[in-house]
C-alpha cells in the first residue's frame, strides 16, 4: 500500500508520496501567499485548497505510470493556532486567521478581568493560560464576539489539517493534539476526545461550533469522489486524523529517542523532544503537549522567527532593491554557503540578535527586537551573514537547556530539519555553536509530509513499524551529512554566546518593539 501525507504551511503546501516499503517515491512544493497587516495575518482557505488539490495533483504526475491509485492511506500534518470558519458544506465563510493574528488577545485578557482567579484551570488542565498572542482561542473569541454575521453562517471553526481532512472526506474532525491551541482541552490525559466542560464555559466559546474530537490517528473517512476526480486519489484511500506539524517532525526526527533533541529551523525555530510528564514550564516557555501516543507528551518550545530573519537580512540588506540601486535576485540564498565560509566562526566579532518579531522561548518578550552589535570598521558583508547564522544558532542553543531539561534527558545529538538543513555550511554552524553533533535528514523539507504518510500508513494498516534502535532516523526518513562539532572553535562560540544572552538583557529597557514608527524615544 502506498501512502500519502500533506503538510500544510503557511508559506507553501506540501506533499509526499511514500511507496509500501516506506521508501520516498515523489514529493511536490507549492506556494501559498499570506496576508500581514498590523494585528491582522489571514489566508484564502479556499485558495488554500485549490493549492492543495494542485499539488496532489501534480504529486499524481510526479509518480509515473499509476499514478496515486495505489494509495491506500492519507496523512494530514501542517500549521496550527489558525482557524477557519466552515458551513456545513465545508466551505470557508471567512478568510484563516493565522497564528500570527493577534485580534482576538482582548477577549482573552478579559477571561482574566471577569475572574482574576480564573488563569488556575487552564495551568492545571491546559496548561497554557490564555492571554491571546495569536493562540486559536483568540480566533474563536473574535469571529463569535466582532464578526457576528460570520459566526452566525459557521457550522465549525477548523484548524488547517482539520480544514483540509474535512474537504478530503467530508467528515469534520479535530483530535486533542489539533485543537490543543483552541485551549477548551483538558490535556492532563492523552487520548481525551472531549471538551473540558469548565474550560468551555469559562471562555465564553460557543460550544455548538467545536468540531467533534476523536483520536490521533482515527480513520476519518475516504477521499470523497468529487476530490478523488480532481487530484487522482482513489476514492477507496482512508484518511486519517490530521496532526500538527511539531508531532509530524517529532515523528520524522526521532524526538522520542533518548538523548535525542528534533530542531526544526523553517520560518521559525522549534525544538522537540518527548516525556511523561504534562506541564509548563513557565520560566522557560517550554511546555509538554499531547503526544500521539498513550502516556506520551510532546516537549515542545520555539524560538521565534529564524530562518525567516535570515531570508529578511539576504533579501533587504544583502539583495535588496531599493533607491541605492537594483540588486535582487531570484533566489536570495544563492551564494549563501560561500559567504558564510569567507567569515570565520565568531563573525569577526560581530553578533547577531534575531529577535526581529519578538522573543519567545526561553525568554518571552514581544517587545525585544534583534539587530547587529559589534559592527567595526573591518566589518565585511559575509560577517553580517554569518553573524546573522550564528545568531540564529546561539537562540537554539539558549532554549536546549530548558528543553532537555523538561524532557529529563541530557541532549547527547540534534537531528535538523526545515530549510536550514539544506545549507551544510549552517548545519555545520549549529554543531559548533551548540557544541553537540547536528545529524541532517534527508530531504530536510519534505520531512513532515513523508513522516504523516507513513503514520497514515501504520494506522489504517494496523502493522506499525518497528522502532528500531537510536542509531536509526526518525519515521519516514532517511540520513543525510553529519556534524561534529569543531573543537577548535568551542572558545569563540562560548565567549560569543554569553555576549549573546547579556545582549538580551541590555536591549531589555529600551522596549524597541514599543517604540511608535518614527518616534525617537521609548513610550
Amino acid at each position: 500500500m502506498h501512502t500519502v501525507g500533506i503538510d500544510v504551511g503557511s508559506t507553501n503546501v506540501k506533499v509526499a508520496l511514500v511507496g509500501a516499503g516506506g521508501e520516498a517515491r515523489a514529493s511536490v512544493t507549492r506556494p501559498l501567499r499570506t496576508e500581514l497587516q498590523g494585528r491582522r495575518a489571514e489566508l484564502d482557505a479556499h485558495e488554500l485548497w485549490r493549492v492543495v488539490c494542485a499539488a496532489l495533483a501534480d504529486l499524481g504526475e510526479a509518480a509515473g505510470p499509476g499514478g496515486l491509485q495505489r494509495v491506500g492511506a492519507v496523512g494530514v500534518c501542517g500549521q496550527y493556532s489558525s482557524i477557519v470558519p466552515v458551513d456545513s458544506a465545508v466551505e470557508p465563510v471567512a478568510p484563516m486567521r493565522l497564528y500570527l493574528d493577534t485580534r482576538g488577545t482582548p477577549h482573552c485578557r478579559a477571561i482574566a478581568e471577569r475572574d482574576p482567579a480564573g488563569f488556575a484551570p487552564w495551568i492545571e488542565r491546559h496548561p497554557i493560560p490564555p492571554v491571546g498572542g495569536g493562540l486559536s482561542l483568540g480566533h474563536l473569541l473574535a469571529f463569535q464576539l466582532d464578526e457576528p454575521e460570520v459566526h452566525r453562517r459557521t457550522h465549525a471553526y477548523l484548524e488547517p489539517v482539520d480544514y483540509v481532512v474535512a474537504r478530503l472526506t467530508g467528515v469534520v474532525a479535530a483530535t486533542q493534539a489539533s485543537m490543543f491551541a483552541s485551549q477548551l482541552v483538558d490535556n492532563r490525559r492523552v487520548g481525551t476526545t472531549a471538551y473540558d466542560p469548565e474550560l468551555v464555559a469559562r471562555s465564553g466559546v460557543d460550544a455548538t461550533r467545536l468540531p467533534p474530537l476523536v483520536s490521533s490517528g482515527a480513520p476519518v473517512g475516504a477521499v470523497r469522489p468529487a476530490v478523488a476526480a480532481v487530484t487522482g486519489l482513489p476514492p477507496s484511500a482512508v484518511v486519517v486524523a490530521g496532526m500538527p506539524d511539531s508531532h509530524a517532525f517529532a515523528l520524522a526526527t526521532g524526538a522520542s529517542t533518548p538523548g535525542r533533541v528534533g530542531l526544526v529551523i523553517g520560518t521559525t525555530a522549534v525544538l522537540l523532544a518527548t516525556t511523561d510528564r504534562f506541564g509548563l514550564d513557565a520560566d522557560s516557555e517550554v511546555l509538554a503537549m499531547p503526544g500521539l501516543a498513550a502516556g506520551e507528551y510532546l516537549v515542545w518550545a520555539e524560538n521565534g522567527l529564524a530562518g525567516r530573519v535570515v531570508e529578511q537580512v539576504l533579501t533587504a540588506f544583502v539583495h535588496g532593491s531599493d533607491a541605492l540601486g537594483e540588486h535582487a535576485v531570484a533566489d536570495v540564498f544563492q551564494g549563501f554557503d560561500a559567504a558564510l565560509l569567507a567569515s570565520a566562526p565568531g563573525a569577526g566579532g560581530v553578533r547577531f540578535l534575531p529577535w526581529f518579531a519578538g522573543a519567545m522561548a526561553p525568554v518571552a518578550d514581544p517587545a525585544m527586537r534583534g539587530g547587529f552589535l559589534g559592527v567595526s570598521l573591518d566589518t565585511r558583508r559575509v560577517d553580517l551573514v554569518r553573524a546573522v547564522a550564528e545568531g540564529v544558532a546561539h537562540n537554539v542553543r539558549w532554549l536546549l537547556g530548558p528543553v532537555a531539561a523538561r524532557a529529563g534527558e541530557a541532549t547527547e545529538e540534534v537531528v535538523l530539519a526545515g530549510g536550514a538543513a539544506r545549507s551544510p555550511v549552517w548545519a555545520q554552524i549549529v554543531a559548533d555553536v551548540v557544541g553537540r553533533p547536528v545529524q541532517v535528514l534527508a530531504d530536510p523539507d519534505h520531512a513532515g509530509s513523508r513522516a504523516v504518510a507513513v503514520w497514515a500508513g501504520q494506522r489504517v494498516s494496523g502493522v506499525p513499524a518497528s522502532a528500531g534502535d537510536g542509531s536509526r532516523p526518525g519515521l519516514g526518513s532517511t540520513w543525510g551529512a553529519r556534524h561534529e562539532p569543531t573543537s577548535a572553535d568551542l572558545a569563540v562560540h562560548d565567549a560569543a554566546h554569553g555576549e549573546f544572552v547579556a545582549a538580551f538583557a541590555a536591549l531589555g529597557p529600551l522596549r524597541l518593539g514599543r517604540r511608535p514608527r518614527g518616534s525617537s524615544t521609548p513610550n
